[in-house]
């Protein structure tokens, strides 16, 4: 019998984890904005008063408090900006999950009882239907979108519909109609607006850069930047309220430019990076929540056992951006960049936690390399009879 109870209590912590990810996403905002004025400070603002200084420590911690100054005082900018981001994010973000994935709308007409799983589901968990979409590829995958139950969609790609039995389908769509219940949609909506506003002027910045050096001399280019930095800042060394700077001084200013710099690059590079590493943890933390809601609206973990193993290996998506592999139900990135958790761990969890057993009729698919069709109904040489839908021209 399944025990739906101990699995929710094997995965209850990572709501906790959840929200403490999600507000360190604030830190991370806080240090990317002192960061950036620690940069300006570098480049625009003279430290007064070192013109003896004989070691770059002085320089850099004058750098770093009037980057600090800086910071605070205009901290409306960070504020403001993050508020024009979230508001143009979450006014367009079903058009642009549309548009990464390439889902289009489908009717009851179409897929009746595809439509019929998704509305006893929704009733069963109490929630209004959700739009279904479909995306036209043969990889195995799905997903759930909107910021709330009332705008929820629910997505299967062409592949799902032509591979899975019912009950297995029933199994994913419970465990995206679980996210809807959840709010986890919600919730990956906003880590990834975050994740996106704080990695948006590093790849903006980035992007210039590759520009540059594709147009000019390749990496020398970005040395050749740098030089042309540095090199009127150390002029302005040169002299300090007309007094001369000595030699050491003049090599210690130059010096905290170059290390100051590098370390508010480096700052800049870390915020990057554990902004994407938070937002994949959230994902992985909701995955567990979710197969456990799945079992608990299907009773059937057997089902979603089975559907986890037939889609490994199969559910990568050509061009979808790694947002977007945190929303759908599996992802094959594995280690710290990982969106969700291995299937072997899904299953344990749902074998020791829920009951389940490991399919006994076989799931093995066609090797990539050895795949020619475009769709995998050609593979198995025939079509599910409840699917109902020929592919859009």
């Amino acid at each position: 019998m399944f025990a739906v109870k101990g699995l929710y209590g094997h995965i209850q912590r990572n709501s906790l984890k959840s929200a403490i990810l999600l507000a360190g996403f604030v830190a991370l905002l806080s240090v990317f904005w002192f960061a950036w004025c620690v940069i300006y400070s570098v480049l625009f603002w003279k430290p007064v008063g070192l013109a003896r200084a004989t070691t770059i420590w002085p320089y850099v911690s004058a750098y770093l408090a009037n980057g600090f100054d800086l910071a605070l005082g205009r901290c409306w900018v960070p504020v403001l900006f993050s508020i024009s981001w979230f508001c143009i994010a979450f006014s367009f973000q079903a058009h642009l999950i549309r548009l990464s994935t390439g889902a289009r709308p489908l009717s009851r007409r179409e897929v009746p009882k595809l439509f019929n799983m998704v509305e006893n589901l929704s009733i069963a968990a109490g929630l209004p239907m959700p739009s279904v979409e479909i995306i036209e590829t043969s990889a195995l995958n799905a997903y759930a979108a909107g910021l709330g139950p009332d705008e929820a969609v629910v997505a299967v790609t062409r592949g799902l519909l032509d591979t899975l039995e019912p009950d297995e389908l029933e199994a994913v769509i419970a465990h995206e109609i679980t996210h809807i219940k959840n709010y986890d949609v919600r919730l990956m909506t906003v880590a990834s607006v975050f994740s996106g506003g704080l990695t948006l002027v590093g790849d903006l910045v980035r992007a210039g850069f590759r520009a540059r050096s594709d147009h000019h001399l390749g990496d020398a280019w970005h040395l050749f930047d740098l030089f042309r930095i540095f090199k009127p800042r150390a002029e302005d060394l040169d002299v300090e309220d007309g007094v001369p700077v000595t030699a050491g001084a003049k090599l210690a200013g130059f010096l905290a430019i170059v290390v100051t710099l590098a370390g508010a690059i480096l700052a800049l590079f870390l915020v990057h990076l554990f902004a994407i590493m938070s937002q994949f943890a959230i994902s992985r933390s909701r995955e567990f929540l979710a197969d456990a809601g799945a079992v608990e609206l299907t009773k059937n973990p057997d089902a979603l056992i089975s559907a986890l193993t037939k889609i490994t290996g199969q559910d990568e998506i050509p061009g979808l951006s790694d947002s977007m592999q945190a929303m759908m139900i599996s992802s094959s990135t594995e280690k710290m960049f990982a969106t969700h958790p291995s299937t072997p761990e899904r299953v344990t969890a749902l074998m020791a936690f829920a009951g389940g057993r490991m399919p006994v009729r076989s799931t093995r698919r066609p090797a990539r390399s050895s795949v020619v069709a475009p769709t995998a109904a050609a593979r198995f040489g025939r079509r599910r009879d409840w699917s109902g839908v020929s592919p859009s021209r």
